[in-house]
């Protein structure tokens, strides 16, 4: 038997295996980088991605783009991020550009998992609060909730010689092709000990597809 298993693996193509291999955000080329800070964007744009993150209620399902973003903090101060100016801009050929905002966790539960009864110009402030009102909410809901909090960008902190990373959600209407002519767009960032203010930074989410 482990020589049955030996010569399938030495079968298996190189491509297979080197897909199975995690990926260093790192080396992704979705990314801006200046003043010592590092911002990589890593746009979820198939179903099969949001599997393990996210199981059975995706939020692939209702049309929304889940974007892992890791922020690397290469310097010796606090950086403050004002997560609620921050844009997903999408430039689709022939179409009028468009800014979108963030969804909170409860939105995305709503859209996902309640789609009839969420209310799509509702905003919520970030960061997300650690608790929330889940009057009438069924478990499911609660239990998607739970979890999204658990992944989504939680703090708007970067504590020095760190590296921190979660998801912002948007709601691009199935259309994830759209995210090839997208850029996040991240406006407010300052230094925490002498509130100075950093370049913005913008990544295109385009690159090396």
């Amino acid at each position: 038997m482990f020589l049955r298993i030996i010569a399938v693996l030495v079968l298996m193509p190189f491509g297979a295996r080197a897909q199975s291999a995690p990926v260093d955000p790192m080396a992704l080329r979705t990314r801006d980088a200046h003043q010592d800070l590092t911002i990589v964007a890593d746009p979820y744009v198939t179903a099969e991605r949001y599997t393990a993150p996210f199981g059975k209620n995706s939020p692939f399902g209702a049309g929304i783009a889940a974007i892992d973003v890791y922020f690397k903090n290469d310097g010796n101060a606090p950086v403050r991020i004002d997560l609620n100016t921050i844009r997903l801009v999408v430039s689709l050929p022939g179409v009028d550009r468009q800014q979108l905002e963030p969804l909170s966790p409860e939105e995305v539960a709503d859209r996902t998992l309640l789609k009839a009864e969420a209310n799509p110009k509702l905003r919520r402030p970030f960061p997300f609060p650690n608790s929330g009102s889940s009057g009438g909410k069924s478990k499911a809901w609660n239990e998607m909730d739970t979890l999204l909090r658990s992944v989504a960008v939680s703090s708007d902190i970067l504590p020095p010689h760190a590296t921190t990373h979660g998801f912002l959600f948007f709601d691009v209407n199935h259309d994830f092709n759209a995210i090839r002519y997208s850029h996040l767009y991240i406006p407010d960032l300052s230094f925490m000990t002498d509130k100075k203010a950093l370049f913005f930074f913008e990544i295109d989410l385009g690159a090396g597809r």
